[in-house]
């Protein structure tokens, strides 16, 4: 591999999904290195919160509005780090970019670039690119940088055959020497074509010795087994004997592009049953896997699902109790209180805790208290009244028995006094002197 002068400046810049890497390379040496990442992708929906405004559907969710400010903010990030690496950029030989779709507008202002070189030293990298990052913005420089060539050992000796029979001037063998080189490369094209394994390591020669983990091949049926999620196939291929070792145009083996973990553990089981058939640190994989492994797994699964169930009804249980217990304060709070009725239903003795039976008798005895202090309130003031109206009677009587007193007087049906030329106070079929003794004579009445 030949990367030129390596005192000559080279820049690589990724920009896709809210990820940015930029890097600056000097020869094989990355003189600086920067990586930006923002929240910009709708989860599920994809594509940017700016391209679905653009469709007219303006979202006025928090979310939506963290993903616009998340763009504008990427971006001026990204202007920054150009600004800071003027230097680089004036003096840089050639720009990389990749920058698919509207991404584009991170660094570009229409057809200007928002840093400052060159036109013609802007190139866009022809290659598959994934997510941003530092690691990946080398990997592609490495690939941009390399140079790799083929030579077809079948044809070699056929055209050094074909110089040595031009030079002796032997032109009847030179033409014969040529049919024989067009049916070779005829052969050779339709081998080829019927070929859908990778080729062999001695077809193809690179100059660059030591990489060997970025090392260049074909997808095999393996790799597309296990990127499927095909456990059987990959099992199926394994057993016939398909090289797990090999990678495909990113460097991968098919352990590293097997997404499901099924998948995975079919891997480390053929492993566990053939440890020295193949270089499994060269596959990639971490570890055989075992019958016993499996089962001790499955064992604390199982035991963390146990746990992990109790614990579930166990809460389900204190959830359930402190509803009860929420309910029974709540409707300790709305009923009414059969205290102050003087009576107690017999169901609402049923259930009751000892404290509320507590609290209800003593709310019972200050009932009782307060009633027979009313009686003898009542009593004292019966008493009073008798002691006036017998005073009353006693005046009455003095007066009837007076001088110039006649039998015939009506008299008072409270103090017995008389009623003559008065206007008595009528209640029901009595007749009184005064509302006084109207009074008097009601609650006498009443009382019995």
């Amino acid at each position: 591999m030949n990367q030129g002068d390596n005192t000559r400046l080279r820049i690589v810049l990724l920009a896709r999904g809210g990820h940015f890497a930029g890097c600056v390379f000097d020869g094989t040496t990355a003189v600086a290195h920067k990586t930006f990442h923002r929240y910009v992708i709708r989860a599920k929906a994809g594509k940017k919160q700016s391209s679905k405004d653009a469709s007219g559907k303006m979202a006025h969710s928090a979310g939506a509005s963290i993903r616009r400010y998340n763009e504008l903010a990427l971006k001026k990030e990204i202007q920054e780090l150009f600004t800071a690496w003027k230097p680089y950029f004036a003096d840089s030989s050639c720009i990389f970019i990749h920058a698919p779709s509207n991404n584009r507008q991170l660094f570009f202002d229409g057809d200007r670039p928002y840093f400052v070189c060159q036109l013609n030293v802007i190139r866009n990298i022809p290659l598959t690119v994934q997510r941003p990052t530092y690691k990946e913005a080398r990997r592609i420089y490495g690939l941009l940088t390399q140079v790799s060539f083929e030579v077809n050992e079948e044809i070699a000796p056929a055209c050094e055959e074909v110089s040595l029979l031009s030079a002796s001037g032997l032109s009847s063998k030179c033409n014969e020497s040529m049919e024989v080189l067009k049916e070779n490369l005829e052969t050779k094209e339709v081998t080829k074509a019927s070929s859908s394994v990778m080729p062999s390591p001695n077809e193809i020669i690179s100059s660059d010795c030591d990489s060997d983990n970025d090392t260049i091949g074909t997808s095999t049926p393996l790799h597309e087994a296990a990127k499927c999620g095909d456990s059987e196939k990959v099992f199926d291929l394994l057993e016939q004997g398909m090289d797990p070792c090999l990678k495909d145009e990113r460097g991968r083996t098919p352990y590293m592009v097997a997404t499901e973990k099924e998948v995975r553990n079919t891997f480390r089981r053929f492993m566990a049953s053939n440890l020295d058939k193949w270089d499994w640190n060269a596959a990639k994989l971490p570890s055989a896997l075992t019958k016993e492994m499996e089962e001790t797994q499955a064992a604390k699964q199982t035991e963390k699902d146990a746990k992990k169930k109790a614990r579930a009804k166990e809460l389900k249980k204190l959830r359930k109790a402190r509803q009860k217990a929420q309910a029974e304060a709540a409707q300790a709070q709305t009923a009414p209180s059969n205290s102050e009725r003087g009576t107690v239903a017999a169901s609402a003795l049923k259930g009751k805790s000892q404290s509320s039976l507590s609290a209800r008798l003593s709310k019972e005895e200050e009932s009782k208290r307060a009633h027979d202090a009313e009686r003898e309130k009542r009593a004292a003031a019966a008493e009073r009244r008798l002691a006036a109206a017998a005073a009353l009677k006693a005046q009455g009587t003095d007066l009837v028995s007076a001088p110039g007193g006649s039998g015939t007087d009506i008299l008072c049906s409270c103090c017995n006094g008389s009623l003559a030329g008065k206007v008595p106070f009528h209640r029901y079929n009595y007749k009184y002197c005064s509302s006084a003794c109207m009074h008097v004579h009601k609650e006498i009445l009443e009382d019995g």
